[in-house]
């Protein structure tokens, strides 16, 4: 359930239910039956939220976002891969699919690309190309610690 609906119900119930003590007790004004219902529902919700929370719709847009931020940071480290995987700068892939894996960037088949690669790496070389560019280079990073140098 949204956490806005979640609120919105918390906060009608409540204040329903402190109307009717208001009114029998006859323990203050309406303003004060507002606060305290506010507060109730606030820390409610807030509980409810943390033990069952929902997706955040946003949370794709954002991973999205950190993976072009990490592409820009590899910006140099993803072309030299480019120009071993296709060396013509004609065949190569726009710039802005920086996130995406080299089975996407490339319409060479990937059996191609892993003979190209391990050409330049060595026949050890076995790192996934389905991976996004990013974590390909972070991984080679790892593995190959002088390869872009």
């Amino acid at each position: 359930m949204h956490p806005v609906l979640v609120y919105a119900v918390l906060f009608f119930t409540i204040t329903i239910g402190l109307l009717f003590v208001f009114e029998r007790y006859q323990l203050g004004s309406v303003y004060l039956l507002l606060i305290i219902s506010s507060v109730i529902t606030a820390l409610i919700g807030k509980i409810l939220i943390r033990m069952f929370p929902s997706e955040d719709p946003m949370q794709k847009e954002i991973e999205k976002d950190d993976l072009k931020v990490r592409a820009n940071q590899y910006r140099r480290e993803i072309q030299f891969i480019f120009n071993i995987v296709q060396p013509d700068p004609k065949l190569q892939p726009n710039p802005k699919r920086l996130g995406e894996s080299l089975d996407e960037c490339f319409d060479i088949d990937a059996e191609v690309m892993m003979v190209r690669l391990k050409q330049y790496f060595g026949d050890s070389f076995n790192i996934a190309t389905n991976q996004s560019l990013p974590d390909m280079v972070e991984e080679m990073k790892k593995n190959y610690k002088t390869w872009s140098e």
